[in-house]
């Protein structure tokens, strides 16, 4: 799609990945010992791969100048400060079991609530293979699916005056194979989000250069509210387009990584001598219309912000980094003061999409920047944004993960070794758990195929079908670590509701150490007395996970 401008990214990245392999930097020391492993993986993007630079870190330390501002070309960010939120400490999250301090472990034995595990792929609108595609992603344990909402592809032409931009069945409106992916997820059992996402040309705000990528310039708010408004409509429960009644769909995404120049630009405006962000200000403006329009059909629907990427670069720069985008849209200073916000963001879960060039545990370099393991940066921010009334309405907001994942070896050269790669996503729920994520969404059920372009191989499944190994490691996740002298948690996600026994090896014999009754889906957080290092793994049913060394 609209991405020839990071083509140079993508391959600086794969010669980083491949740098990484040989330094044995693979996401930084852990406790956990699984036996040996290593291997770097290569990024991969959204709906068709790497955009906007989202491929991997670049440029230097941002500057933050009274909050949205930079100097020209400079940088005032401290550099490798990723290590811990400054003061310590996270700030309360809602429904976040376990959100650690940083640096510091969770309180293991309390552990309850359940985790929820979903999949983006675009292999949902191909009618020949959707059926099967859905069977194994609800064999996967998967019970979310993300599908995109194009709305440049829906309405390439402006609804005509007169007519209601908001009725989803205005006739400018094609819908394509929609409504027959959103019903066979139905069918399956499987939570549906929507994904709203791509500005029609006609939707585009005036003054675009030649420079910027298309259908990305200053979108309509307005234009945008009213075509999801129409998406919430149709999706309600009780539209029917001739075919009878489409089933309804609770969750809606506004917008895909808005701090990318192929989702939105400008990214930044120079005013003076210095570099203002501004696409921050844009996205706002998005998300409340959105939030106002989909909550207008329903007061129960579910609104959830863009995952935004992980990396950005200095100000002035193609992207702009998660952290700060966010301390802009929800108008906090960079020492999160509040700032004068005469229309506060408003939304329910605000989401991240934190792939990491390096493994689960690697912390981004830059401060500003968000992999997996820095998740307490947007929770920290996100904290003070509801301390402050900069995120409405007043509750406590879910915070979710809308794309991770890595490419494996086999078959992508430059991917992470397989076996590897399964024991990453152990690790990789994990760390999102602990750090009160309540859903993660693994990017692609099955690797698209390897052409002469641009593809992924994060899939579940292999093209042909069969199964990779972290197959499991996703269906039934376990890790088990070494807290302190003579005692290991043990941590899992029950894949279906019933038995799960805790295993160690003894003598090579696997002997029952903990036996739990669980509701499917559910977290299991326990500690165990250990000699030595011994190994665990978990049993439910048929279901067995991968085992550690704790």
């Amino acid at each position: 799609m609209r991405r020839p401008v990071i083509m140079l990214a993508v391959l600086a990245l794969v010669s980083l990945t491949i740098v990484f392999a040989l330094l044995g930097t693979a996401g930084g020391p852990s406790s956990r010992s699984p036996g040996p492993v290593g291997g770097r993986s290569g990024r991969v993007g959204g709906r068709s791969g790497p955009g906007g630079g989202r491929s991997g870190p670049g440029g230097d330390s941002s500057g933050r100048v009274g909050g949205s501002t930079g100097p020209v070309g400079g940088s005032t960010g401290p550099v490798g400060g990723s290590t811990g939120p400054v003061g310590g400490s996270t700030g309360p999250v809602s429904n976040k079991p376990n959100s650690p301090t940083s640096g510091s472990a969770p309180t293991h034995g309390s552990g309850s609530g359940t985790f929820t595990t979903g999949i983006v792929d675009t292999v949902y609108d191909q009618s020949q293979a959707r059926s099967t595609w859905l069977n194994r992603t609800v064999a996967s344990g998967a019970q979310t699916i993300l599908m995109w909402v194009d709305w440049a592809a829906v309405s390439p032409q402006q609804p005509s005056a007169g007519t209601d931009p908001s009725d989803p069945g205005n006739p400018a409106y094609n819908w394509g194979t929609l409504d027959a992916a959103v019903r066979a997820a139905a069918a399956h059992g499987l939570t549906v989000v929507l994904s709203i996402t791509r500005v029609p040309p006609w939707a585009e705000g005036p003054g675009q250069p030649p420079s910027s990528v298309p259908d990305t310039w200053r979108p309509n708010a307005t234009a945008a509210a009213a075509f999801a408004k129409a998406v919430a409509r149709r999706y309600s429960g009780s539209f029917n387009p001739g075919t009878g009644v489409l089933p309804r769909v609770r969750y809606f995404q506004a917008w895909t990584e808005p701090n990318l120049p192929d989702q939105i630009s400008p990214q930044w405006i120079r005013v003076g001598r210095h570099w203002v962000a501004e696409s921050p200000i844009i996205y706002r403006a998005l998300l409340n219309g959105i939030y106002k329009a989909v909550k207008a059909v329903n007061s129960s629907n579910v609104v959830i912000t863009a995952g935004t990427a992980p990396y950005g670069d200095p100000p002035g720069g193609q992207r702009m980094r998660p952290a700060l985008f966010w301390q802009d849209v929800l108008c906090l200073t960079g020492q999160l003061k509040p700032a004068p916000c005469p229309n506060p963001a408003h939304f329910d879960v605000l989401a991240h999409d934190p792939y990491s060039f390096a493994g689960p545990l690697r912390r981004a370099y830059w401060s500003n920047d968000v992999t997996l393991p820095d998740m307490w940066k947007l929770t920290r921010i996100l904290a003070a944004a509801e301390r402050t009334g900069r995120a409405l309405p007043h509750v406590n907001h879910q915070v979710w993960v809308t794309e991770f994942g890595w490419n494996s070896w086999p078959p992508t050269r430059g991917g992470v070794p397989i076996r590897t790669r399964a024991r990453w996503i152990d690790e990789a729920l994990y760390e999102l758990w602990r750090q009160g994520i309540t859903t993660a969404m693994w990017y692609l059920i099955v690797d698209q195929p390897r052409t002469t372009g641009v593809s992924w191989q994060t899939g579940l499944y292999y093209d042909n079908g069969r199964r990779k190994p972290g197959f499991e490691a996703f269906r039934f996740p376990f890790v088990a670590e070494p807290v302190a002298k003579g005692v290991a948690a043990v941590w899992a996600v029950s894949p279906h509701a019933g038995t799960v026994r805790v295993q160690e090896l003894e003598s090579g014999r696997w002997k029952t150490a903990l036996r739990i009754r669980v509701p499917a889906h559910s977290v299991i957080d326990r500690t165990v007395a250990t000699v030595g290092r011994p190994m665990f793994r978990a049993v439910a049913g048929s279901d067995v996970s991968l085992g550690w060394r704790a």
